[in-house]
């Protein structure tokens, strides 16, 4: 008995993170894509979500020639564990990429990988929603077995799922994302002389600590020529901050908040920002800093161990991640540091899509040339 061969195998891949317009999660994923979606690639590549995909992604994936399968509206929960298996079986699908660290409870008749950014869950569930987190803590597990190979966002999150399952370690790749200057033209939203974060408004990214030692520098120094944005989208669990910052609360104190900005804004604030901050307790890994790298930035960030395999001491600080003070401390090094070193050499290959694409191909590739020569195997017994 012999089995019936592809031409191209075809990747359903887990398209929600593209429902949320530009995340850290949703770029890894559309930058991915872009090289994995060629027209000479071995693989035929398809997207499946519960919602709506955003319309900022939909002339990329129009020019990538990407099959969006017909949207079943579920929760996600629902979607993900009771209705994508029945999709991906009625629609021949070869390999599942979950790309959110889940894949569906019951485990797949069909290779998978799995992105990982985090294990928070763990590490830091004071900066989850009880759904989120209670999702990962019940589920985590099944999908770490399942998984034929896991992509970890850095060596730290390597480290903690491997002291979490050590079974695991030998399916965990590190594949970082990369990063590449923002193509748009610049859309100058009137602001000049400023330092820059880029964050989503939610408890793990740390901002009110940030706010709070911005504050301290302006009080100690009313002549600080530097404005502080803060340029994002409004998560959860800030409801108060949200709201003092879309009421302008801050902004006689020099703090300005852009609510969702496109490409273009975003591309002049990381272009023109004198340098850039993340005071972030927990990420997977931190995309915004090496987009600001990219532009030649320096930065300051929080003192956490994720941050230490991307910074570069001689051009970048660390501050105490929840101390205002320090925070307060290493802006006012930096706005000296930046006048004495006013851009970085940028120039490193190591955050390039290219070879996060490349990476993730390889890797593909292998699970399923494995999973062939164990059918044909299998068959030939």
């Amino acid at each position: 008995m012999s089995i019936q061969l592809k031409l191209k195998p075809i990747i359903g891949v887990d398209a929600r993170p593209l429902s949320y317009g530009y995340t850290g999660n949703s770029r890894y994923l559309i930058e991915a894509l872009k090289y994995l979606a060629r027209k000479d690639s071995h693989f035929e590549y398809r997207l499946f979500s519960n919602k709506e995909i955003h319309p900022v992604f939909l002339p990329i994936l129009n020019d990538l020639s990407l099959k969006i399968s017909p949207i079943k509206k579920f929760p996600g929960i629902i979607w993900l564990n009771f209705i994508l298996p029945g999709i991906l079986s009625e629609e021949n699908i070869d390999i599942f990429w979950g790309t959110l660290q889940l894949l569906p409870l019951f485990k797949l008749p069909l290779p998978t990988v799995v992105n990982y950014h985090d294990l928070n869950f763990r590490s830091a569930p004071e900066t989850m929603s009880y759904l989120n987190f209670l999702q990962h803590k019940l589920l985590s597990s099944f999908t770490l077995n399942h998984a034929d190979r896991i992509f970890c966002l850095s060596e730290n999150t390597k480290n903690e799922i491997s002291e979490f399952k050590s079974d695991v370690t030998d399916k965990l790749t590190v594949i970082y994302p990369g990063a590449n200057r923002i193509s748009e033209k610049e859309n100058d939203p009137g602001i000049k002389d400023f330092i820059l974060t880029i964050s989503t408004i939610e408890p793990r990214k740390n901002l009110q600590t940030l706010i709070d030692g911005y504050l301290e520098v302006v009080s100690h120094n009313s002549e600080y020529p530097y404005k502080l944005i803060i340029a994002g989208r409004i998560g959860w669990g800030e409801e108060r901050l949200a709201n003092s910052l879309k009421n302008g609360e801050y902004k006689n104190n020099g703090i300005i908040f852009i609510e969702n900005p496109d490409e273009g804004t975003l591309a002049y604030l990381l272009r023109n920002c004198k340098f850039f901050l993340f005071p972030s307790k927990h990420e997977g890994f931190g995309l915004p800093i090496i987009e600001a790298m990219i532009e030649g930035k320096l930065c300051i960030t929080s003192d956490i161990p994720v941050f230490r395999e991307i910074i570069d001491p001689s051009y970048d600080l660390l501050a105490e991640t929840l101390n205002a003070s320090s925070w307060s401390s290493k802006i006012i090094e930096m706005t000296k540091r930046v006048s004495k070193i006013k851009t970085r050499n940028s120039k490193n290959g190591k955050w390039s899509w290219l070879s996060t694409g490349k990476l993730i191909e390889s890797e593909i590739t292998n699970v399923w040339d494995r999973y062939i020569k164990e059918k044909t195997m299998s068959h030939a017994i």
